[in-house]
């Protein structure tokens, strides 16, 4: 609940300090385009629709993934010339002013502009919260990559597998796991392919365990991984039975995450893995271990074979954590708070 307040107050902030700047912003640019007709009223009617109009278009073209570099820079034209655009057309419209005075009243408002960029990345992405997308589905059915669905058949809730698993099985069955948690082998499967989410990572939340975190990948900081954090600084983890063990003792979970089943082997794996009863993993005073949901398609803590500088090869360092994974926002049929 501390999350949702929080992110939705600064986001509320930051849209009326975009308001007040634009408006300030464009009414010394009609000043300077000697636009005569410029009323209060004229200024807030125009900068509401100007703003309002920005969100939707940052919003929109945040959720469409382009499919090449192509469609990328093609869409990054289309939106930098509907940003400057709409605003001018709404700017001529409202004060009844030529394109070319109107243009020029806009100009001073990309002052505007560059101020929030800079909340957003000197205040809003290190300190509040920061966006990703989700690009696997080892915390399947919590977090989902692109999918491909069907149905369940131990309690009929939806199945989650990812279209790379089910293609490279050549119509073999493929592992999917429900929202229940079970995990089955589906041969019919409906090939349509369902979108990653998109989440948000808290970061004025300390991670607690059985919370989801974003972190940089140890064996290549520049990747983000989102994985559930089962073991803390100092402890011995080991996995039996499905359950996690630190120091020895069973640890107790949730209801809604008593369905997870945690694997110590698998027969892929020649000898131990990291997390295993004959192989535990023995956490520094600044290390953490992960986890995934899907733990039979999750390359985490116990696979992984290099870990960053001066760390084992299993363990997160608390300087990689980004941030606790507060809300799924997007598409809207799996928004959901996690924190």
């Amino acid at each position: 609940m501390l999350s949702t307040v929080v992110v939705i107050a600064t986001f509320l902030f930051l849209f009326i300090l975009q308001f007040i700047l634009w408006a300030f912003f464009l009414r010394l640019g009609l000043q300077w385009a000697r636009v005569v007709d410029r009323t209060t009223r004229g200024v807030v009617v125009a900068t509401a629709i100007a703003c309002m109009f920005q969100v939707i278009l940052g919003i929109s073209f945040q959720l469409y993934e382009p499919n090449n570099d192509g469609n990328a820079i093609f869409l990054g034209m289309i939106e930098l010339a509907a940003g400057i655009l709409v605003p001018c057309l709404v700017i001529s419209r409202v004060f009844e002013s030529s394109f070319l005075r109107s243009l020029q009243a806009w100009f001073p408002t990309l002052l505007a502009q560059i101020v929030m960029v800079l909340m957003v990345f000197g205040l809003l992405r290190p300190f509040i919260c920061e966006s990703f997308l989700y690009g696997s589905n080892a915390m399947a059915p919590t977090i989902v990559g692109d999918t491909w669905r069907s149905t369940c058949p131990a309690c009929g809730q939806t199945n989650y597998g990812s279209p790379v698993d089910i293609i490279s099985s050549k119509g073999d069955r493929t592992p999917m796991i429900c929202d229940n948690f079970h995990v089955n082998r589906i041969s019919d499967v409906r090939r349509r392919v369902f979108p990653s989410d998109r989440f948000l990572v808290a970061k004025f939340l300390r991670p607690k365990r059985w919370d989801i975190v974003a972190f940089q990948f140890p064996e290549n900081p520049k990747m983000i991984y989102a994985m559930r954090l089962v073991g803390l600084p100092g402890e011995t983890i080991h996995i039996e039975g499905g359950e996690v063990w630190a120091n020895g003792n069973k640890l107790e979970r949730s209801a809604d995450l008593s369905g997870i089943e945690y694997l110590s082997d698998f027969s892929f794996m020649r000898g131990e893995i990291w997390g295993s009863k004959s192989h535990p993993a023995v956490l520094g005073k600044d290390e953490y271990f992960v986890l995934g949901d899907f733990s039979e398609r999750s390359a985490d803590s116990r696979l992984w074979e290099h870990g960053a500088p001066g760390h084992s090869p299993f363990a997160v360092p608390e300087s990689h954590v980004r941030g606790v994974v507060s809300h799924i926002y997007w598409p809207p049929e799996r928004w959901r708070i996690l924190r």
